[in-house]
C-alpha cells in the first residue's frame, strides 16, 4: 500500500505515513453484512443494503446555522440608552453586531440549504430553506426598520 499524499510505500499494518504523517484512510464496512465497501459507494454489493457511511452532518448544517441566527436575532436588538434621562429610548432602536451576524448566518444557511443538501432529502431541504428564509426575513426586516 502507498501513501495517498507522498507516495511512500507503507506496510499493511501502518496507520500513519512515516514521511508526511498522513493518516491512512480507514475502510468502511456494511452495517448489515460487514462486507468491506469500495470507496464512495452507497449500496453494498454483497447484500444490496444502503450504506450509512454517506450520512453527514452537512445535511443538518443549515438548520443549525438558522437556529444560531435565531439566538443572535433574539439577543441582538437594542434601543438607544438616553444618558440625560437615564432610561432607554424605545423610539430610537439600533442594530448591534449580533443583528448583522444573524443576517450573515441566515444568508449562509440559505445558501447551504440550496446548494449542499442532496435531492434525496427533500423534506430536510424544504425545512432548511423555510427556516433559513424566515430567519433572513426577520434579520433583514429588523435592520431595515432600524435604518
Amino acid at each position: 500500500m502507498f501513501c495517498t499524499k507522498c507516495g511512500n510505500q507503507l506496510p499493511e499494518e501502518a496507520t500513519v505515513c512515516d514521511i508526511c504523517n498522513t493518516r491512512k484512510k480507514e475502510a468502511v464496512f456494511c452495517h448489515k453484512c460487514a462486507a468491506e465497501l469500495p470507496a464512495n459507494s452507497i449500496i453494498c454489493s454483497n447484500c444490496d443494503t444502503k450504506s450509512r457511511a454517506h450520512k453527514s452532518i452537512v445535511h443538518w448544517l443549515p438548520i443549525g446555522l438558522s437556529l444560531i441566527a435565531l439566538i443572535f436575532y433574539m439577543f441582538g436588538g437594542y434601543y438607544y440608552f438616553d444618558t440625560t434621562l437615564d432610561r432607554y429610548n424605545y423610539e430610537m432602536p439600533y442594530a448591534t453586531a449580533l443583528d448583522y451576524l444573524s443576517l450573515l448566518l441566515a444568508v449562509a444557511a440559505l445558501i447551504v440549504a440550496i446548494t449542499v443538501i442532496p435531492r434525496t432529502r427533500v423534506a430536510l431541504k424544504v425545512v432548511s430553506i423555510l427556516l433559513s428564509g424566515l430567519m433572513l426575513y426577520f434579520a433583514v426586516g429588523w435592520i431595515i426598520y432600524v435604518l
